[in-house]
Formats: C-alpha cells, sequence, structure tokens
C-alpha cells in the first residue's frame, strides 16, 4: 500500500512540475502592401478598420493582450520597384505557470499596438497618393525573398492593392492589354521564367498566406476579374495560398 502511494505522490509530482514548465508561443510574420494608386487606401477610416485585423492575425489583442510573437513591416507600392518601410515587432512571451505575468504582457502588447497603429498612419501620410506607374510584380517579390529569411511560424502578405500593374515588365493598360495577359495566364511557368530574368524572380511560396484586398468598382471591376485570375494562377504555381477579396477576412 505504501509502494502505491509512493507513485501516485511522484505521478502527481511529476504531473504538477510539467504544467509549470514555460512555453514559448507562435511568432508571426507580415508584410503589408498599401498601393498608392488607389486614394481609396487613403481614408482616415482605413487604418482603424484594417489594425483589429491584422492584429488579429497575429493572435494579439489591444484590450487582452496575448502571448504571441510577431513582426509587420509596411511599405507603399508606387512606381519604384522598393521603397520606405516601417516595422514594428514583439516577443513571443513564455506562457504556463512560471511564464510571463499577465498584466505585464498585455501592457507589453498595447505599446506594440500603438508603435504599429502609429507606423500604419505615418506610410500613409508620407505617400505620394494618385501616381500612375505601379511596380507590383518587383515590389511584391522583393518582400517575399526578404520574408523567406525570417524565422517566423507563420508567414503572411498581405497587399492593399487593385494588383493592375503598370510598368515596363507588363500593364493592364494600353492596347492589347487583355489578349497579353491571357497569354501570360496560359503558361505561368514561361511568365515566371521571363519576368525572373528582367527582375527578381519569384520564389518558392509554399509557407506564405497571401491576402490581396482591391477596391472594386464599376469602372475597373473587369480588369479585377482578370488581375485575380493572373496574380492567383501566379503565386499558386509557387505553391501559395491565396485570397482575393474585396474585404480582408481573416
Amino acid at each position: 500500500m505504501n509502494i502505491k502511494k509512493s507513485g501516485y505522490y511522484w505521478i502527481l509530482l511529476l504531473f504538477t512540475f510539467a504544467s509549470c514548465k514555460t512555453e514559448v508561443a507562435k511568432t508571426t510574420d507580415i508584410c503589408v502592401l498599401i498601393d498608392v494608386t488607389d486614394e481609396k487606401f487613403r481614408d482616415e477610416n482605413f487604418v482603424s478598420e484594417s489594425v483589429p485585423k491584422l492584429l488579429k492575425l497575429m493572435k494579439l489583442d489591444k484590450e487582452n493582450g496575448g502571448y504571441s510573437g510577431a513582426s509587420i513591416k509596411l511599405s507603399l507600392i508606387n512606381e519604384i520597384s522598393d521603397s520606405k518601410s516601417k516595422t514594428a515587432k514583439i516577443k513571443a512571451g513564455e506562457t504556463g505557470m512560471m511564464g510571463e505575468n499577465p498584466l505585464n504582457r498585455r501592457d507589453e502588447v498595447v505599446k506594440f499596438c500603438e508603435q504599429f497603429e502609429a507606423n500604419f498612419s505615418q506610410i500613409l501620410a508620407s505617400a505620394d497618393w494618385g501616381t500612375n506607374a505601379s511596380k507590383i510584380y518587383q515590389k511584391v517579390t522583393r518582400e517575399l525573398i526578404k520574408m523567406k529569411n525570417m524565422e517566423g511560424d507563420k508567414k503572411y502578405l498581405v497587399v492593399y492593392s487593385d494588383m493592375l500593374e503598370n510598368s515596363d515588365l507588363f500593364s493592364f493598360y494600353g492596347s492589347n492589354w487583355e489578349t497579353a495577359i491571357n497569354k501570360m495566364i496560359e503558361n505561368p511557368e514561361e511568365t515566371l521564367d521571363k519576368l525572373g530574368k528582367k527582375g527578381p524572380a519569384l520564389p518558392d511560396l509554399s509557407e506564405f498566406i497571401i491576402y490581396i484586398v482591391p477596391h472594386r468598382t464599376p469602372e475597373n471591376d473587369q480588369k479585377i476579374n482578370l488581375s485575380e485570375q493572373f496574380w492567383t494562377t501566379l503565386f499558386e504555381y509557387r505553391g501559395a495560398t491565396v485570397i482575393f477579396n474585396s474585404v480582408l477576412e481573416v
């Protein structure tokens, strides 16, 4: 009987020890790109509407905190293939009985949220809105390559854009644009090979979820339908999960 009691004691002790171990939460890497050709994203409500959704992707909340780590970079799509950016980061917290104090962690999350929201507003304020040229492929590809070297457990690219490329590489404008785009869609391997020779090559994207959030109007709806088909074909060919929707739903 004493042996059995001793055994139960050690089992209980091991269980208690295991439950007290600290565990580090997961980390999420996000890059957010905003297209300056569409002044809809200049709206003063855009930041307040977008921030909670992006925080949800990171499993963080300004009111309740959260232990997830995160890195979120904000940058612009314009006539330049690479542009200024702002990044906010928070390390993953330790969970469990011996983990970080929830109140202290909440303060850290609040500070991170405030920095992220300020970065968002500053990036939009610095934009040269309404430009016509839009080097989407090169900008997106450069950011994806950079993110490949990051160590987050989850990786998201969020692009607020109609994705209507207008550069020397190709364009959704001008004469015969629709024929040219359809031809590129028909053979994604050949298309990516040609684009890779002129600019950065689109890497393997099997670890990425890509959200594309366009602003549709009666005037651009037809083009965006083809844009959705074009970019989804290319990104999925490289292994990404692509969600193309007029609203960011997470």
